[in-house]
């Protein structure tokens, strides 16, 4: 397969944008997680824990867990209530900054997404089927720019 994006000249960064840890409804700690994800030859990770009120609205903060060879990037799973069809919003903000504040009670996902992305977050849908997110919902999220963020970065 010679045009698989892979097979191409370059440098590519193997990481993960969305896992959770002990400080949301993951069994291992963010320093356990990060170092997990380096012996497995990780470059870097985004440790983007359920942001919600049951766990006191965590915004994990990782830079501790930096190196020259490895990196983080704060992030977090967050929710909104009323879908289309389903019970919550679960969108993955990937670079918001800490002190990012709880949604209100009353936020829709699409309000909270733009808020996140005013932050500076790159935003996405955590599995969105499992969500019940529909056509409609995912027309409502705002779209700008994928991960060009993160080369000029």
């Amino acid at each position: 397969m010679t045009d698989h994006p892979f097979n191409q000249p370059g440098r590519f960064w193997r990481g993960n944008l969305h896992t959770h840890s002990s400080e949301s409804d993951g069994a291992l700690s963010p320093e356990q997680v990060a170092r997990r994800y380096q012996e497995e030859g990780y470059d870097f990770l985004a440790i983007t824990d359920h942001f919600r009120a049951e766990y006191g609205f965590p915004l994990t903060d990782t830079r501790q867990l930096r190196s020259p060879e490895f990196t983080t990037l704060l992030g977090a799973e967050l929710h909104a209530p009323r879908t289309e069809a389903g019970p919550k919003w679960h969108i993955v903000a990937v670079g918001l900054p800490l002190g990012f504040a709880p949604p209100g009670p009353d936020g829709t996902g699409p309000a909270l997404a733009r808020r996140a992305r005013a932050a500076g977050a790159f935003i996405g849908m955590a599995h969105p089927a499992a969500s019940l997110l529909t056509t409609a919902d995912s027309g409502r999220r705002p779209r700008r720019r994928g991960l060009q963020r993160a080369r000029g970065s």
